[in-house]
This record gives C-alpha cells, sequence and structure tokens, in this order.
C-alpha cells in the first residue's frame, strides 16, 4: 500500500513525467519539492479535474470502482477501503498531489484518486493537497 511520504511523491513524480507535464525527473522533482503548495480543497472541485472522473464519487469502493473499470484490478477496492479505515480511525491519509496549470486554469490529478474517493464515502468534506504551480 503506498501510504509513505516516499513512495506517494516518487508515483506523483511518474504520472508527471508520462502524462507530460515535466520533460525529466529531476524537473519533475524540483517542482514537487520547490513549486507545491499544500492546500485544503473542498471534495466538491473534483467534479472539475483534467483526469479525475467524478462518478468515482459514489458512495461504496465497488460502486466508485465496477469490476468493469478497475484499472489496478483489485487493488482499486484495497486501496479505497485501507483509507476509508485510516479515516475513520482518525489518522491522516498522505495529501494527494495536483498540478494547477497557470495557462488554462486547469487542474491535473497526479496522485490521489483512491485518496478521493476513500475521503468522499467517509462524508469528509475537504481533502488535502499539494499543488504544483505550472
Amino acid at each position: 500500500m503506498d501510504n509513505n511520504y516516499v513512495d506517494v511523491i516518487r508515483d506523483s513524480i511518474e504520472t508527471s513525467i508520462t502524462l507530460k507535464i515535466f520533460k525529466t525527473k529531476s524537473k519533475a522533482l524540483n517542482a514537487h519539492i520547490y513549486d507545491s503548495k499544500l492546500v485544503k480543497f473542498s471534495l466538491s472541485n473534483f467534479t472539475n479535474i483534467e483526469n479525475f472522473d467524478p462518478n468515482r464519487l459514489k458512495k461504496s469502493a465497488v460502486k466508485a470502482f465496477p469490476i468493469s473499470d478497475r484499472p489496478r484490478g483489485n487493488s482499486d477496492i484495497t486501496s479505497v477501503k485501507f483509507h476509508q479505515k485510516q479515516i475513520q480511525n482518525n489518522k491522516t491519509i498522505q495529501p494527494i498531489w495536483l498540478v494547477y496549470n497557470k495557462t488554462n486554469n486547469k487542474y491535473t490529478l497526479l496522485d490521489g484518486a483512491h485518496r478521493i474517493v476513500a475521503s468522499y464515502i467517509e462524508n469528509q468534506n475537504s481533502i488535502y493537497g499539494y499543488v504544483i504551480f505550472i
């Protein structure tokens, strides 16, 4: 389960390279370290994130990730339930990662879809996220 900070930032960096937001790991790492800011996001904002499907905001992990739409197989369900348990036990979940493009005023999710879904299921109003401003 990717819940420690190093794994989460590594996943975020990899996604930013895959989405061609940054050309090199070095540039991605620098942006994650120097160009990011921790912010509190209302979960209602996740209906308008470029690569996050708002249809995932359902009241159960199985409804959010139906068997016909599980990119990571059963790991999608396991991850959502893990984060739900963290929230239920009042433990801190890792902030999600997003990029904010100042040119087109759009957010792109880099890491955290399962945490967003878990927060929604657990009736949280908001979630913390690091935003990289480009």
